[in-house]
């Protein structure tokens, strides 16, 4: 007797598994960009760097004597000091995490994940994405303040090949810090620590490491950030820009794999 059944279909009998195992990852990463938008802290600190990256665009343009003959070079300073928003995007990564340690809801979160793994990866995903808005809203932001300053002078803002060149590298760059952050988070756990860790050497460290110890400097993040950016006028010290970004990269590669250790070994 003819039998009317269809065959089963191997990929029929796959699928639903492989769905319920990926759906709690899935669960754990929609939570962290629920979390993310959640608060003040992405709206405040996306307004921080764009305040921030507006007033050294402003004083670029209106410091030029000569900005029509200047006219290239400045746009291309205007646009790298987009790059700014990596400060922001990190210190952002960083409350992701500490701001869980300091409500001590990340217990929950563990409870409720698959696993601690899936918690730090998803909170760095999570990082990485924001790191990203960071960057393409602080472009766009020196963009239109570029250009308004530059017509104040009768001058057009220069868009050409190098400009969106610089561009792409701090969406790049800021996309890196993002995590970066969520990594020291993890590490330092401490809130207020983490945010004065980050905002000191954003600021204060990092100069004093680049200009007094450049041999040092140019391995360390924000050197390799900068050879990123190619910024030799800031940094004439740094690694060509592919280097650079081998090194950025290889620098949150290491920082998510201790934060991923420690995060498993420690209580929460």
């Amino acid at each position: 007797m003819r039998d009317t059944n269809p065959s089963p279909n191997p990929a029929s009998n796959l699928n639903p598994a492989s769905s319920a195992s990926a759906s709690p990852v899935r669960h754990q990463i929609a939570a962290e960009m629920l979390r993310a938008r959640s608060g003040a802290a992405l709206t405040g600190l996306l307004l921080g760097a764009l305040a921030l990256g507006a007033l050294g665009q402003l004083g670029v343009v209106f410091a030029d004597a000569d900005l029509a003959a200047n006219a290239v070079d400045a746009s291309h300073r205007v646009v790298n000091l987009a790059a700014s928003a990596t400060l922001f995007a990190s210190l952002f990564g960083a409350l992701l995490v500490t701001g869980e340690f300091k409500s001590g809801s990340i217990g929950r979160s563990v409870l409720y994940a698959p696993g601690r793994g899936a918690v730090v990866g998803a909170k760095l995903l999570v990082a990485g994405v924001s790191g990203l808005l960071f960057g393409v809203v602080s472009v766009l932001g020196s963009l239109a303040v570029g250009a308004a300053a530059f017509a104040s002078k009768d001058t057009a803002l220069v868009l050409d090949g190098r400009t969106w060149q610089l561009a792409a590298a701090v969406v790049g760059v800021c996309g890196l810090a993002g995590p970066w952050g969520a990594a020291i988070g993890f590490v330092v756990r401490n809130q207020l620590v983490a945010v004065l860790g980050l905002v000191l050497w954003g600021t204060v460290g990092q100069l004093l490491v680049l200009g007094q110890f450049p041999q040092v400097g140019r391995f360390l993040p924000d050197g390799a950030q900068l050879s990123v950016l190619g910024d030799r006028l800031t940094f004439p010290d740094g690694l060509d820009a592919p280097y650079g970004v081998l090194l950025l990269v290889a620098w949150g590669a290491a920082a998510a794999l201790l934060a991923q250790r420690l995060f498993a070994r420690r209580d929460v």
